[in-house]
């Protein structure tokens, strides 16, 4: 199930047309975590960002994204008859959620705190004909749809300064420069235990999920909003200049991205 790929040890992609990139920037440690994968009728993309701060970040993200991809391969394949149920899918990933926390909760240690984000695209086809994606999603990195050199945000960033944007105080370009941004409401090992977002959508096959931590929509993610490569074909090349760019432009975080097509190679 699993491809390591480049010379980080924090991406692991077995997709095709699936590129990834993690560096470490300005931080001791690389806390990201990258993981796809692709099975039968599904094509999976997931990007985990362990938090800073807390006990073993680093384990908590990879442990995460790499339990999520193995949980929804073993969900899909005992209830292949019942994936295209959009409500049993979505009940089943809050059922898988749950036990990330409580996964998230035994790294952690008694009266400790671990944490990590989790965003994860499952492209579901027909054949090769696509049919729809969910979007799993709990902190604040993102997912953003490209589509004809169209950027759309799918997902809200679980933070105050997200809650201020939301409520339209704020812009969402301004997010990264108001004080609040890096406090999150919600997160993979909360004390609430919080459930996520689910969205299920349509796509075509010239669709490009894009996963980026916060580390790199920050700096990118201006009043222009999200900056892309100049070569659109968005390979490995852009997602290694995705990332070196937001350092380039400031950021002190970890940079990840993950960059997902939806056209079926044959």
């Amino acid at each position: 199930m699993f491809l390591l790929v480049n010379d980080s040890n924090r991406i692991q992609l077995s997709a095709n047309r699936t590129y990834g990139s993690s560096i470490t920037g300005q931080r001791e440690k690389d806390e990201d975590f990258i993981v796809s994968g692709e099975f039968d009728n599904l094509r999976i993309g997931i990007l985990c960002d362990g938090m800073g701060g807390e006990e073993k970040g680093e384990v908590s993200s990879e442990t995460v994204a790499k339990g999520f991809l193995k949980a929804i391969y073993s969900l899909y394949n005992k209830n292949t008859n019942k994936w295209y149920l959009e409500e049993f899918r979505f009940g089943a990933y809050k059922k898988i959620v749950e036990k990330c926390h409580d996964v998230v909760a035994r790294i952690a240690g008694e009266n400790k705190r671990s944490g990590t984000t989790l965003t994860a695209v499952i492209l579901t086809y027909e054949d090769t004909n696509p049919k729809f994606a969910d979007i799993i999603h709990i902190g604040d990195s993102r997912c953003y749809l490209i589509e004809d050199d169209k950027v759309e945000l799918l997902t809200d960033d679980h933070t105050q300064t997200g809650n201020m944007y939301r409520a339209e105080y704020i812009e969402l370009f301004e997010i990264p420069e108001t004080a609040g941004n890096n406090v999150l409401t919600k997160h993979i090992g909360d004390e609430k235990k919080s459930s996520p977002d689910i969205q299920s959508i349509t796509f075509s096959s010239n669709s490009i999920f894009l996963l980026c931590c916060d580390g790199v929509w920050g700096p990118l993610h201006t009043k222009e909003g999200l900056w892309l490569p100049n070569n659109k074909k968005l390979g490995q090349e852009q997602a290694d200049e995705f990332v070196n760019y937001a350092i380039k432009k400031g950021s002190t975080d970890n940079c990840s991205v993950l960059i997902l097509h939806s056209d079926i190679e044959t």
